[in-house]
């Protein structure tokens, strides 16, 4: 294995990995390459660590925790159900792309995810709360601090959700509408209003005080997911509700218009083809009248991680 030295963690430079790949490889011999490379790495990174932290195994996760092994065997099954379920929810959209099983990293603590996913941020970006993410970069995964298993299983359903879209180009508010909306319909408790911090009617006026003109932009280019001010949580709201507007009205052109989103015009283009509307009417039916419309050419450029 070869170690990125950029990285205060290790994570190896899976460039290298697959520079040191035979000539022609059978699929069934690159999913075992990519397999054992990624044990070697969570061996390494639970070398690393400062808790207890083991690995485990299941038919397509492997599992990075410090919990006691009935409890990392639970979260493996919890793993090994949601694939199916989202699977099934997705249908033709969802892709096992790539080699080698799952990888899920359950820190101990919130300051060993930090240290851990700190290192795939680029120095200025704001470092949002989160209870876990997909890292789509080399060899892709996710990781989460909880290890509770109710909220550890929401995590992997969200994240799961992403990582079976991560081929597809669709644009950021789409992959967290998807994901939000996967997420309540497996676990239909996360959507019961009592345990909502707003009724509906404050997050309508919480909607309406913070969209403008200027601040949808951040929701189109996704710039909205990556800060830690208060619009964050209205983000993911208004992807939700947007997502599930367009689903509701024609499945089977709501599929079409996800398997072609881009995020270089946050869909606008698949919208028109695939929809039949402009992209606006969306948010147009929950704010209501404005300048809605995603305006590419005032995003910022933002360079690839």
């Amino acid at each position: 294995m070869v170690w990125r030295d950029d990285m205060a963690l290790p994570v190896p430079d899976w460039h290298v990995v697959g520079a040191g790949l035979p000539t022609d490889p059978d699929d069934r011999f690159l999913h075992d390459y990519y397999d054992a490379a990624a044990m070697d790495w969570l061996d390494a990174l639970a070398d690393a660590l400062p808790s207890a932290y083991r690995q485990y195994g299941a038919d397509d996760f492997l599992l990075l925790s410090a919990q006691p092994p009935r409890e990392a065997a639970l979260v493996l099954r919890t793993c090994e159900q949601a694939l199916r379920a989202i699977h099934e929810r997705l249908g033709s959209l969802a892709s096992d792309v790539g080699y080698g099983r799952y990888v899920v990293l359950v820190f101990a603590s919130l300051d060993d995810y930090d240290a851990y996913v700190s290192q795939y941020r680029n120095e200025d970006d704001e470092a949002p709360m989160s209870s876990g993410v997909f890292i789509d970069a080399g060899y892709g995964h996710f990781a989460s601090w909880h290890d509770g298993l109710d909220e550890l299983e929401a995590v992997v359903v969200h994240e799961l959700t992403h990582a079976l879209l991560a081929h597809l180009p669709m644009p950021h508010w789409l992959h967290e509408g998807f994901a939000v909306n996967v997420e309540q319909t497996l676990l239909p408790r996360l959507a019961d209003p009592r345990l909502a911090l707003y009724r509906p009617d404050e997050m309508a006026a919480r909607h309406a005080a913070w969209w403008n003109a200027t601040t949808i932009q951040t929701f189109w280019s996704g710039e909205a997911f990556h800060t830690a001010n208060g619009g964050l949580d209205m983000a993911y709201d208004l992807a939700r509700i947007i997502t599930g507007l367009a689903a509701r009205e024609d499945e089977v052109a709501f599929r079409a218009f996800a398997a072609t989103a881009t995020d270089d015009d946050a869909g606008a283009a698949a919208a028109d083809n695939a929809l039949g509307y402009p992209l606006e009417h969306l948010v147009q039916a929950v704010l209501g009248d404005g300048d809605w419309a995603p305006r590419p050419e005032t995003w910022p450029v933002t360079e690839p991680a």
